[in-house]
């Protein structure tokens, strides 16, 4: 449950975003919200000044608080247009300078797609943590089902697959826990996937942009990546994905229907059945990316393609790295009818998960507090959406287009004329702010006027100063140029 002036903030926000409350209009006064709500004067005092923070509203002395100006957003990003064939795949050691950069804490950190972790919820599964690790240092001790000292060899901790099994319903998907393949994070379940269903030399369709992390597992497995034309809204071309079937040897479509990385798209629950049935028609295996799936701004999340595989085609995965804590290492693969090459795969790549984390996940999953922690994150990652835009919209140059995305926390920002995002990416690293710059996302390396930026982990003050920032290099960009 959000806080009290959390609450208050939330009753004047949804008045200003539904058009109730306009620019320059008078909000209540501290004394009659409070009496309308029935809370404190301090209370109200507290939900006002993140409504500040979120500028949403302004104070004007001696006349009370205002409905700040809002500024009108950036329009999205046009659909992408890659070159359509097959590329083999040669990335650098860009993405691992940027992931090792993630550790700075000088840095302002927008660049990896990480979660925010200092939550009630990665505090209680610390506690969790700590705990097991107690009960295994007793002396003479025994716990079958809690000891740490033993392999948990796949599929995995038989518990947790059923913890994962009953939260795969709310996604429309129904699996039996043998079904389910345990991995050291989501990465893993993607890389065994495409490990089980192709063989070196092989053609996999992807969306344009993509994870950079996919696109690096491709390379590594020696396939090629065709880039599918992708819409910032509703996700891949269905019709250029149909063409591309009908003019190359397609082995395997890799997606992330809900909530893609980098665009934030999500796919129409409509569309994802007919997504799911041409590519079975074309015997083509699907694998689904499901990891942001939860971090849906919507009352529900959205149905996973998997829930309309009839055949097995589908290898669903996922991992509790976007939605509880990265360090983790924890998620999951729902392989089809690859279950046996899958298992088979996972003991030869890792051979078993860490016991500890995947016994601490497994208790606090059974504490039923996770529900609770997704929707305020949830309602969080939304609030900072809604104000890094609001920034954007102050501060970037005018020609910026940027993404709107309705679940995650990234977005996706094709910059002015004349400014490369690799230049922008390290003039903003002198400035101690942390990016992604665009060509990590293209086999092609074809959005070097693109970044991507991190809206969930920094703090409010933090993401301004790199709003102020990054639109006084872009400015300074233009001029040069």
């Amino acid at each position: 449950m959000p806080k009290r002036y959390e609450m208050v903030a939330n009753y004047i926000a949804d008045q200003i975003y539904s058009g109730l409350l306009k620019t320059n209009e008078r909000v209540l006064s501290v004394r009659q919200c409070a009496n309308e709500l029935g809370v404190s004067i301090s209370t109200v005092i507290r939900g006002y000044e993140l409504l500040q923070d979120r500028l949403l509203i302004e104070s004007r002395p001696q006349s009370g608080f205002f409905v700040s100006q809002r500024f009108e957003l950036p329009a999205a990003p046009e659909a992408s247009t890659p070159e359509q064939r097959p590329v083999e795949v040669n990335l650098g050691q860009l993405a691992l300078t940027i992931i090792k950069s993630s550790q700075n804490k000088q840095l302002i950190q927008l660049a990896v797609a990480l979660p925010k972790i200092d939550v009630a919820a990665v505090a209680q599964l610390n506690k969790i943590t700590a705990q097991i690790a107690r009960e295994q240092c007793r002396a003479n001790q025994s716990i079958s089902v809690d000891n740490i000292s033993e392999y948990d060899s796949p599929p995995g901790n038989e518990l947790l697959r059923r913890k994962i099994a009953q939260r795969l319903l709310s996604g429309g998907v129904k699996v039996h826990p043998d079904e389910i393949v345990i991995t050291v994070g989501c990465q893993e379940a993607l890389v065994l996937s495409l490990n089980a269903v192709t063989k070196a030399g092989d053609t996999v369709a992807v969306e344009s942009p993509n994870y950079y992390g996919m696109l690096q597992a491709i390379e590594t497995l020696g396939l090629k990546a065709l880039e599918i034309p992708t819409d910032a809204k509703t996700g891949i071309s269905l019709s250029a994905l149909e063409l591309a079937i009908r003019e190359w040897p397609i082995t395997a479509c890799v997606l992330a229907p809900s909530y893609s990385n980098p665009l934030g798209s999500c796919i129409p629950d409509s569309r994802k059945k007919k997504l799911a049935q041409m590519l079975e028609k074309a015997d083509i295996a699907l694998i689904e990316d499901d990891i942001n799936a939860d971090l849906t701004y919507a009352n529900h999340r959205p149905r996973a393609i998997k829930s309309y595989d009839k055949t097995g085609n589908i290898l669903l995965c996922s991992s509790l790295s976007k939605t509880l804590s990265p360090g983790l290492r924890l998620g999951w693969v729902v392989p089809g009818r690859w279950l046996e090459r899958v298992q088979h795969l996972k003991l030869c790549n890792s051979g078993a998960n860490a016991s500890i984390t995947t016994l601490a996940a497994t208790r606090y999953l059974e504490t039923g507090t996770f529900d609770r922690h997704l929707r305020q994150m949830r309602q969080y990652y939304k609030r900072q959406r809604d104000y890094f835009l609001q920034l954007a919209a102050r501060h970037f140059p005018d020609d910026i287009r940027i993404t709107y995305p309705q679940g995650g926390y990234i977005l996706w920002i094709r910059l002015p004329q004349g400014v490369d995002g690799m230049a922008l990416y390290e003039s903003a690293l002198e400035e101690k702010i942390a990016i992604s710059p665009g060509t990590l996302f293209s086999v092609n390396q074809q959005y070097n006027d693109f970044i991507r930026i991190n809206y969930g982990q920094e703090n409010a003050q933090n993401l301004e100063k790199a709003a102020i920032l990054l639109g006084r290099l872009m400015r300074e960009m233009m001029v040069s140029d």
